[in-house]
């Protein structure tokens, strides 16, 4: 028997190991770039790993022919920007697929909301406009705080909360001047109320319409540089947490009314008074499945490739509850500082934290430094582990006591 080929869309940063997975199993793998530039914030990964490397040049029937040729089986996204594409291609291919006609409620958050609505699925208020005078109308309506946003985008990019209509005016008029996260052209905004609530994150990959929990996360937030709700840390959940039981009926509707039969899926959700509300979902894996092997042994890489390689063994497994082997949790700094990084002046007390795992600088001495007001702005991510929770949670409490202006030292940029 030949070699089973599988065509991953998009595969670079934390969601390279997706490949990995696969070539575990005996499979080769595809690498396809949806779009001829590198998408934003990511770097070249080597040819050479992967059977072939493909470009999109927007030929889809070339594309279709060339992944035909090659014995292709598998097409799935590995990140936002690879959803559509892959839908695509594996429709086109006849493979398992979730198809296209629910591509764009997969993508656009407007339209993934009414989707949901629609399925009677609880959800959030929103409104779709270009229209200052139509938003300022909606949110006196609302009466409350409202967050506008891009239709597509990612990483928090372009998010803005909103205390009044005259804000959201404001939000919104900056949003049409400007492009997303995916130097994609902002024509019309959401502007959704704002959910008061813990917010979750709910990993969980499907197979033929039957799904699997992978991993569950908290999200620790603070106000900061005016962002109502910065993330700084995300702690992974027991299976046995109560949330978890609250959360994950209420994923698998938000599951079947996108139509998420295969592959991985990322939900945000947050527990409001009036129970769970989706704030987001993304047809891709988290970013985090990159450290869920050390903490559970595997993730939503390992669970995608049972559910396309080995369905027989992910439908024996489905819903067995993940086992945490240790407290685990990935956090980051949140610069209030901007100019030229001198030095950070704490680092050695945040490797000295009893948890401590690893640490990623993003920003390095002699870089640009910002206000940190999305996710691609941290200066510096880590990772915490140890078997007793408490310890991790004393030791992200002792981090943002460390965080903050006395942890930068910056020279002011000359004026231009």
């Amino acid at each position: 028997m030949s070699q089973p080929q599988v065509a991953v869309v998009d595969a670079f940063r934390t969601t390279y190991a997706y490949g990995d997975a696969c070539a575990a199993l005996g499979a080769g793998v595809i690498q396809i770039q949806s779009t001829p530039r590198l998408p934003p914030t990511v770097t070249p990964v080597d040819p050479s790993k992967f059977t072939r490397y493909l470009v999109n040049d927007g030929d889809l029937d070339h594309l279709t022919d060339t992944l035909a040729a090659l014995g292709t089986q598998v097409v799935m996204a590995a990140r936002e920007t690879g959803v559509e594409l892959a839908d695509a291609l594996s429709e086109r291919l006849g493979l398992a697929s979730n198809g296209t006609a629910l591509s764009s409620a997969r993508r656009n958050k407007y339209v993934q909301i009414e989707r949901l609505r629609a399925q009677g699925v609880p959800v959030m208020r929103q409104i779709r406009t270009a229209d200052e005078a139509e938003l300022r109308a909606w949110h006196e309506a609302l009466g409350g705080m409202a967050v506008v946003k891009p239709l597509r985008s990612a990483g928090g990019y372009g998010v803005t909360f909103c205390g009044t209509p005259d804000e959201s005016a404001a939000a919104l008029s900056s949003l049409l001047r400007s492009l997303t996260f995916h130097n994609e052209r902002n024509t019309h905004v959401v502007a959704q109320e704002y959910l008061v609530g813990a917010e979750y994150i709910v990993n969980t990959v499907s197979c033929e319409g039957v799904h699997h929990i992978t991993d569950v996360w908290s999200t620790d937030r603070i106000t900061a540089n005016g962002v109502r709700d910065l993330v700084v840390a995300q702690v992974l959940l027991r299976s046995d947490d109560p949330s978890v039981d609250e959360l994950a009926p209420y994923a698998h509707q938000v599951l079947d009314a996108l139509g998420i039969r295969y592959g991985a899926a990322h939900l945000e959700i947050k527990l409001t008074p009036d129970g769970p509300r989706l704030v987001e979902a993304a047809a891709r894996p988290s970013g985090l499945p990159y450290f869920v092997e050390e903490a559970i042994g595997e993730g939503q890489f390992e669970w995608s490739a049972d559910a396309y390689l080995r369905p027989e063994r992910f439908m024996a497994r489905a819903g067995t509850p993940y086992r945490r082997r240790t407290a685990f949790a990935w956090a980051a700094l949140a610069s209030p500082v901007s100019g030229r990084l001198v030095r950070y002046r704490a680092l050695d007390e945040v490797e000295r934290l009893e948890s401590f795992r690893d640490m990623s600088l993003l920003v390095e001495p002699g870089d640009r430094i910002v206000p940190t007001t999305y996710d691609f702005e941290y200066p510096a991510t880590l990772t915490l582990s140890h078997p007793v929770e408490a310890v991790l949670r004393r030791d992200l409490n002792t981090l943002r006591f460390l965080d903050g202006a006395g942890m930068y030292e910056v020279e002011e940029e000359p004026e231009p």
